[in-house]
């Protein structure tokens, strides 16, 4: 089974005044910005 991409490498490719549309440079999935920044893992800094 192969993992998910974790969409690292990515480019804009366009943008409205709705927000940013950006293409994964590896799997070649294109989503809006807003997207990707949602499923992101938040770093934990309590511990800081």
């Amino acid at each position: 089974m192969t993992q998910p991409c974790l969409h690292a490498r990515t480019q804009v490719i366009a943008h409205d005044e709705n927000g940013e549309f950006v293409e994964c440079l590896d799997c070649k999935e294109i989503f809006e910005l807003s997207e990707l920044e949602e499923s992101e893992p938040k770093e934990d800094l309590s511990d800081a």
